[in-house]
């Protein structure tokens, strides 16, 4: 198990924060929980994200 210490009110504390927050979009976006009745694939992702 890994312990890791972030002090407050710090950048490093808000770069965790934002990390989290982007872990529970793509787990709502792609996870097993997707609303959308059939989650996204990775390739989904990519064509989305692609330019023309």
């Amino acid at each position: 198990m890994v312990y890791r210490l972030v002090s407050e009110d710090t950048i490093e504390e808000k770069v965790v924060a934002l990390q989290v927050r982007k872990r529970q979009l793509f787990d709502s976006v792609v996870g097993e929980s997707a609303a959308l009745g059939a989650p996204l694939t990775a390739d989904d992702i990519r064509g989305l994200l692609e330019p023309d």
